[in-house]
């Protein structure tokens, strides 16, 4: 007993202050804006020193200090000034495209690499490059290395268009990828691993897709496991691939075509799990303001079963944006309109469980007010080493639940709070892979505390929708007369599915049969409830009726 109070107690201790992953507190984006995840919703600050219409890089430490960050052209402080050496990048701003990422140098703790791409359409210069930032410069503020800005990356000629980084099999090094232009050969997919040693020479593997990158938005989307890839060419065919952390070989398995609409731009973005896909498409032609948001089951690699799940959580709303995973399991939603017509807007839409099926997923637009300043079409680029978060398998109400954290380095110990005070001391564990019991159905937070061996603490924080079980009555075993039809109710929900067994999918069937029937009611998210009656046909009593006689 001493034991778990004491667990308790560090427990309330760590969760009443803010450790928890520190590296993505700060978001800088848009028009001189950005949003700080220390509290929830995240707060925002203005006036930052640079805007971008396109993606950003953004470095804070694993306090949650914002370090620098960069819109591909000029790198910028903590406090918003210029860094030291900061400008004179090569980059191709003013885009939707991800041109610029940052990272932390493997094994250095002072250092960071920035990638930006160059892109000019009309001389044909393209390609990536990478500048060196040296936080020990100008009295702990940053600056850029002397002599090691716009580096050209060995086989990074033909990139042009964004980037973006995963995490290496091994949880230290990390891969950047990105597509290259067609050539005569096909499309590709570029992993660059990067470590201790440098960046080394790109793993190339080539695409099914065989018409021509163009337009824009091309930037790819990755689930955090870093196992599943979808890349986007043209301006409406997704490619879904398997990636191997270990090697970067890319595997693509089929291609989804948005037929409907001619098509903009597109964005991309998981969920936690990696079992949701949301796309954010810009779908019609110029001046027509036709942007939709649909979200796929990315869980199954089935090509048909794919493309069966597309939902359109939003069609034909009011503003087109860019998708990012938020610390908090949340995605959020840029907000932009045609240039025209009014430009980016001033606010950020959320994505607030995405994790659920169709509109439960609770998309909801226009949610956090930036105070006049624009979202822009980017959010930006996280990249660092030191990510927790959780895995969780299970939604249903009086199921066990199991609970996975992921986290680097490997912990030195782990405690959980899931959330449910009502389940007493089963509420904590210090169990590394633990279960848990919800008996009621609503949301709860679980919360996860790591500790690592360098004494460093880390928390991760889950918003999980426990949904009702279905439970199905269809009524007491009963005995019926002869043609009296029964009919049986398994009770109606229009996200419910119905397995009955006469082999019916409807919520009611009607039987005249003696037997025993059964009903299956299956929730979104795969809950489900069984029941089943016995019927007994009592033969009629009915007469036979009189001949009739003639005289």
């Amino acid at each position: 007993m001493i034991r778990i109070l004491s667990i308790l107690l560090f427990l309330t201790c760590l969760l009443d202050n803010s450790f928890a992953q520190g590296e993505w507190n700060n978001w800088v984006f848009g028009g001189n804006v950005g949003l700080n995840f220390v509290s929830s919703p995240p707060s925002v600050f203005l006036n930052t020193g640079s805007g971008s219409a396109g993606s950003m890089a953004v470095i804070s430490d694993s306090s949650g200090q914002l370090l620098f960050y960069s819109n591909g052209e000029s790198v910028y402080n903590r406090n918003h000034s210029l860094m030291q050496n900061g400008n004179g990048l090569f980059c191709l701003t003013g885009t939707f495209l991800s041109p610029v990422c940052a990272a932390s140098m493997v094994g250095d703790e002072f250092r960071y690499y920035l990638f930006t791409i160059e892109g000019d359409p009309w001389s044909g210069n393209w390609g990536l490059y990478y500048s060196i930032v040296d936080m020990r410069l100008d009295d702990g503020l940053g600056g850029i290395v002397v002599g090691q800005k716009n580096i050209p990356v060995s086989g990074g000629e033909e990139i042009e268009h964004g980037i973006m980084g995963i995490r290496h099999e091994n949880k230290r090094d990390f891969w950047l990828i990105s597509q290259g232009r067609r050539t005569m050969a096909a499309n590709r997919y570029l992993a660059f691993l990067v470590d201790k040693d440098g960046i080394h020479e790109p793993v190339i593997s080539y695409s099914s897709v065989s018409f021509s990158i163009i337009g824009k938005g091309y930037k790819l989307a990755m689930n955090e496991e870093g196992t599943k890839l979808i890349g986007q060419f043209g301006k409406r065919v997704l490619e879904y691939c398997d990636f191997d952390a270990s090697t970067g070989q890319v595997t693509p398995l089929f291609t989804y075509d948005f037929a409907e609409g001619a098509g903009i731009e597109m964005h991309l973005c998981f969920s936690w799990s990696g079992n949701k896909l949301y796309v954010s498409r810009w779908e019609s032609g110029y001046h027509t303001y036709e942007y939709s948001l649909y979200q796929f089951d990315s869980s199954i690699a089935d090509s048909t079963l794919f493309a069966n799940s597309k939902i359109a959580i939003m069609k034909k709303g009011n503003y087109f944006g860019a998708l990012s995973l938020g610390k908090d399991g949340k995605i959020y939603k840029s907000e932009y309109d045609e240039p025209m017509v009014g430009g980016w807007n001033d606010s950020i839409g959320i994505i607030r469980q995405p994790e659920l099926s169709g509109m439960s997923c609770g998309f909801e637009p226009s949610v956090i007010d930036l105070h006049g300043k624009g979202s822009g079409g980017g959010f930006p680029q996280i990249l660092q080493r030191y990510f927790a978060y959780i895995h969780h398998s299970g939604f249903c109400q009086g199921a066990s639940i199991c609970f996975e954290p992921n986290t680097w380095p490997p912990p030195d110990s782990l405690w959980w709070d899931f959330g449910d005070p009502s389940s007493g001391l089963a509420n904590f564990s210090n169990d590394s892979t633990p279960e848990h019991i919800f008996n009621a159905p609503g949301i709860y937070t679980v919360k996860m505390i790591v500790r690592h061996v360098d004494m460093r603490y880390d928390t991760a924080a889950l918003n999980l929708t426990i949904e009702p079980q279905p439970m199905p009555n269809l009524g007491p075993d009963r005995m019926v007369c002869q043609d009296q039809p029964v009919i049986l109710n398994a009770g109606f929900n229009p996200q419910w599915t119905y397995l009955w067994s006469t082999g019916e999918t409807t919520p009611t069937i009607t039987v005249t049969n003696t037997g025993t029937y059964s009903v299956t009611v299956t929730s979104p998210n795969g809950c489900t409830g069984s029941d089943e009656v016995v019927l007994s046909i009592i033969p009629g009593s009915t007469p036979e009726p009189k001949p009739i006689k003639h005289n």
